[in-house]
């Protein structure tokens, strides 16, 4: 009887922590269209240093966790912060010159890399069923690379760079988030990417007179950075504490699917029947990952430890 309390009570924050890592792709969904519109007229390094400064007000009420500062955490935070940086500079550049529908899918590539990360560099083993999920999560993705009459382009190269920044920043912060204050970690890593955005936006001598803007760009610039990356970051941080990177990947395969369902909406971009073939078959892997998590604890406590 103990013991089953005991895995009841395990398994809450487990459930909890998929909602909020599904709510973190619906709103990394919408971001995808409205970067690609604004950066037409925004130089993109400002857009982003912009962006994640708005960010960081959103963790004014965490500011006293920053008197646990240390090495180890600014550290931590540095390494993750300038993955994160990395791939969404990649993700923006991309973003110019292929769809906003097609830039989520080629991000979710992610979904294939880090299972072999961890599998290589960790020596973590996978279950049959994770991997027949990411198979799947394959063969999706390789229908969503034939979507469209243009193919590859320099876009899409760009945008696929970009998954392998961020496959390693989900394996290197699913490690991290378990040994240090989630929150304070959270502060670092907006930091660096703000000021890394800034510092080369200042070698670029970007420009731009915001001044100009009508208030709704500003309302647009809060949402993209309170809710796009404040609460998706401390959602992402908190949800890994109890949710393994391979898992935690094949969720995020939601994003590509939110990408251009949003993109139709806001940028009239339609998908071919090979892209809803490819969003078909992920939403069956992703589905296959969280109904495993009700009806295996010993999964759960392995992806996860």
């Amino acid at each position: 009887m103990v013991e089953n309390t005991k895995t009841k009570r395990s398994s809450k924050p487990s459930t909890i922590a998929i909602f909020l890592l599904i709510l973190t792709t619906l709103l990394w969904g919408t971001s995808f269209i409205i970067t690609k519109n604004i950066t037409k007229d925004v130089p993109i390094f400002l857009y982003l240093g912009l962006r994640f400064s708005i960010a960081l007000f959103g963790f004014i009420p965490f500011f006293p966790h920053l008197k646990k500062l240390n090495k180890k955490i600014f550290w931590m935070g540095l390494i993750t912060g300038l993955l994160y940086f990395f791939g969404i500079v990649f993700q923006t550049y991309g973003l110019q010159s292929t769809t906003a529908g097609k830039t989520g899918f080629i991000t979710g590539l992610s979904t294939i890399i880090v299972p072999f990360i961890t599998w290589i560099w960790f020596k973590k083993q996978l279950s049959i069923r994770v991997w027949f999920a990411v198979i799947l999560s394959i063969i999706g993705m390789a229908f969503l690379l034939l979507e469209g009459a243009s193919g590859l382009i320099i876009g899409d190269i760009l945008v696929l760079i970009c998954a392998f920044f961020f496959a390693f920043y989900i394996v290197l912060n699913d490690k991290y988030v378990r040994l240090i204050d989630v929150y304070l970690y959270s502060i670092i890593q907006v930091l660096i990417i703000s000021a890394s955005s800034f510092i080369c936006s200042l070698f670029l001598k970007e420009s731009y007179d915001f001044a100009s803007f009508h208030p709704s760009f500003w309302y647009i610039m809060i949402y993209m950075g309170i809710a796009v990356m404040t609460l998706t970051m401390l959602f992402q941080n908190w949800s890994q504490q109890y949710q393994g990177p391979t898992r935690t990947a094949i969720i995020f395969t939601l994003e590509p699917v939110f990408a251009a369902l949003f993109g139709f909406i806001i940028g009239n971009e339609i998908l071919s029947l090979f892209g809803w073939i490819g969003c078909i078959l992920i939403f069956i892997a992703i589905l296959i990952t969280v109904i495993k998590n009700k009806h295996n604890t010993k999964e759960i406590k392995e992806d996860s430890s």
